[in-house]
């Protein structure tokens, strides 16, 4: 019987020392357990500052274009057609060779014609010397009016068929008609030119080239004659060349509402050839000291443009209205202080009043101080 009862006093005192080492483990961790939930709310209302890139506003020139394409084309050229027919006896100019008007292009056999110019000659000198015969002599009459009439007649018909001849002869050696290059050659010498008006040779000149653009009608009060267009070429990408306003068209496209203008060009040196693809910016109003910010800062939504600036480390959203813009640049006619930063990388998605962590802070404070003096773009 003694021994039940150690037994059980046993039994009571391990379950005593194992609630005792219970407790002793728990009982230190409760406050430990509350001190991590009350870091881990700090932490919530932590707030976390986004990185961004800020650059200051400049004060320059800009300028609005209407960007389109064009076609060179010779504003000068002829196609030279044979106007008699026979053998080509010879050719005098190939593709590629400077030409100037009057300079002889090929030769067509001119022998017959040469013939019938001097026939043609005979005859009317003949016509004439007895026309004079039969003049009266000291007022007398030698034919009758009837004959005489005939007569001279008989001197206008062959005169008329002299120059006939003359013409005729001088058409038997081609010649340019225009100051130009020779663009393409379509005949080859002793071939038989047995029709007339085929095509010999074409001419153009390369001084002046023209393009042709079409702008919207809207457009139409800003363009002026001897305006300046800038153009730009895939096929010479080192190659700008400036062009003018040559003609307006007095008529706008009632279907396609566009109305054509001719822009000229100067090509003296020969760069340029007809049919060359253009790029076309057409100058169609400039401003002088306005402010701009990098085109990339404005936040376009619904119609509406807006950026962001860096104040005291916060940011400002502002809803602002712009102009033109020009290489990356763009007019904006609502008010900035040129100490406030203009947030141009991070910005979307950005917050009113959001926290920020300005990345070039010294570097953007150097491009404040060179915008004062920034050269017009």
């Amino acid at each position: 019987m003694s021994l039940s009862i150690t037994i059980k006093k046993s039994l009571i005192a391990l379950s005593v020392m194992g609630l005792v080492a219970c407790s002793g483990e728990q009982g230190p961790k409760q406050p430990s357990d509350q001190a991590n939930q009350k870091e881990q709310k700090k932490d919530k209302k932590k707030e976390f500052a986004i990185p961004v890139e800020v650059t200051f506003s400049k004060v320059g020139n800009v300028a609005k274009f209407y960007q389109t394409t064009a076609i060179l084309e010779a504003e000068q050229e002829s196609k030279v057609v044979n106007k008699v027919t026979g053998m080509l006896e010879s050719v005098h100019a190939q593709e590629g060779q400077r030409v100037k008007a009057g300079d002889m292009l090929a030769q067509i056999d001119p022998r017959n014609y040469q013939l019938d110019y001097e026939r043609a000659k005979i005859d009317f000198e003949s016509a004439k010397s007895e026309y004079q015969r039969s003049q009266p002599v000291d007022g007398k009459q030698l034919i009758s009016e009837k004959d005489l009439d005939k007569l001279r007649f008989r001197v206008q018909t062959t005169e008329n068929q002299l120059e006939v001849a003359r013409i005729k002869l001088r058409d038997s050696k081609v010649t340019s008609p225009i100051d130009g290059v020779i663009a393409k050659r379509s005949v080859k010498a002793h071939n038989m030119l047995s029709g007339v008006g085929d095509e010999m040779f074409h001419v153009v000149s390369l001084d002046s080239l023209i393009g042709i653009v079409y702008l919207p009608e809207s457009e139409l009060s800003q363009v002026k004659l001897g305006q300046v267009a800038q153009l730009t070429f895939p096929a010479e990408p080192n190659l700008t060349l400036d062009a003018k306003v040559l003609r307006i068209a007095p008529m706008v496209d009632s279907k396609l509402g566009t109305f054509k203008v001719t822009l000229t060009i100067d090509n003296q040196d020969g760069v340029l050839k007809p049919g060359m693809f253009a790029r076309v910016a057409l100058l169609l109003d400039s401003k002088e000291s306005v402010t701009l910010i990098p085109e990339n800062a404005v936040i376009k939504k619904d119609g509406k443009a807006s950026i962001f600036i860096a104040k005291d480390n916060r940011a400002k959203k502002l809803d602002v209205e712009t102009g033109y813009a020009q290489d990356g640049w763009v007019e904006v006619m609502t008010p900035l202080s040129p100490e406030d930063g203009v947030i141009t990388i991070g910005q979307h998605g950005l917050k009113d009043d959001a926290l920020l962590n300005v990345l070039n802070q010294d570097k953007s404070a150097n491009v404040e101080h060179a915008s004062e003096a920034s050269q017009p773009l």
